[in-house]
């Protein structure tokens, strides 16, 4: 939202929308949703997609069954895309926002970021694959049944289904059966698995807001540098960070800090932060690495990172 604001000159806020669960399941299942407001006036909906990218086809025919049904421009936000299939999509005016690209066309707006070259799209895990990865990285066993993983984790049976689907794909992971139940194995070992899978974890952190410092935010659980603080030897910052997650509940706050002793740094998570951790009040520690992988460069960091992993496998 940074991005958006700084190149368009104008006031961009995002919050979450709840609104998905009007839409067909085939469309709520595909993409998370975000309601995005420009200059306090001209509302929109934000569409990531949870797995592979469909065709633009598809995501012309999605968005205008989207658009139908809400009466508001559906924009594809996605981190980058090759050139054919941008100009693919402003050919179908399906509007979208990358990290270095603008296509609005609902605001008149088409910019391009030419310092940049074009990053290329690669397609990143579903929520429940890299909860189940995750599941798997933080286990003894060289085999995990995944019959009972839909309770443990928090998630649907059908998404369970996908997320080995998806593991497989990767070739992360040997799937086979014993009887009913179908049993999953990483091909590596864990610290090799981890690394593997690398390029393809996605970022836990949907959006950051800052709001002040009460009950609510020491209730959160601690996630970013206070998290991996908390695990290691890295010094604590002063601004503390918390993870929020909640499929109905929403937070509020401001999207710029102002007073780091006074304020907490909200990260909005696109999966349960607890889900997978064995404190009740910090994050789930591969997670929140993975959320540190955009951050500015930091030996200290890095250090505190490569700790926690030795900890954990050796």
């Amino acid at each position: 939202m940074l991005f958006l604001s700084d190149a368009l000159g104008v006031s961009v806020v995002s919050d979450q929308w709840d609104g998905a669960n009007s839409l067909p399941y085939y469309l709520s299942e595909a993409y998370d949703f975000r309601k995005v407001i420009f200059n306090n006036d001209i509302s929109c909906i934000f569409a990531e997609t949870r797995g592979e990218l469909p065709t633009v086809n598809t995501i012309a025919k999605q968005f205008s069954v989207i658009h139908s049904a809400l009466k508001l421009p559906i924009v594809l936000k996605i981190q980058g895309l090759p050139d054919e299939r941008r100009k693919a999509l402003i050919q179908s005016r399906v509007p979208f926002v990358t990290d270095t690209q603008i296509y609005l066309p609902f605001l008149g707006i088409l910019l391009r970021n030419e310092l940049y070259a074009e990053p290329k799209a690669r397609e990143k895990l579903m929520p429940s694959a890299q909860m189940l990865l995750f599941k798997y990285l933080y286990s003894n066993g060289n085999k995990m049944y995944t019959s009972t993983m839909s309770e443990k984790i928090g998630v649907s049976s059908m998404q369970i289904t996908r997320a080995v689907r998806q593991l497989k794909k990767f070739n992360l992971f040997d799937v086979s059966k014993e009887g009913v139940q179908l049993v999953v194995e990483g091909k590596l070992n864990r610290r090799a698995l981890f690394e593997a899978a690398t390029p393809y974890l996605l970022d836990p952190v949907r959006d950051i807001l800052y709001i002040k410092r009460n009950e609510q935010a020491e209730q959160l659980p601690l996630a970013g540098i206070s998290a991996l603080s908390e695990n290691s030897m890295l010094a604590a910052s002063s601004l503390r960070t918390v993870a929020f997650y909640s499929k109905s509940d929403k937070i509020h706050g401001e999207n710029g800090l102002t007073d780091s002793e006074r304020q907490v740094r909200v990260e909005i998570w696109k999966y349960d932060p607890l889900a997978l951790s064995s404190k009740k009040n910090i994050a789930d520690l591969l997670s929140v690495i993975v959320s540190l992988k955009n951050e500015k460069p930091d030996e200290r960091v890095d250090q505190a990172i490569d700790k926690i992993l030795s900890n954990l496998w050796g």
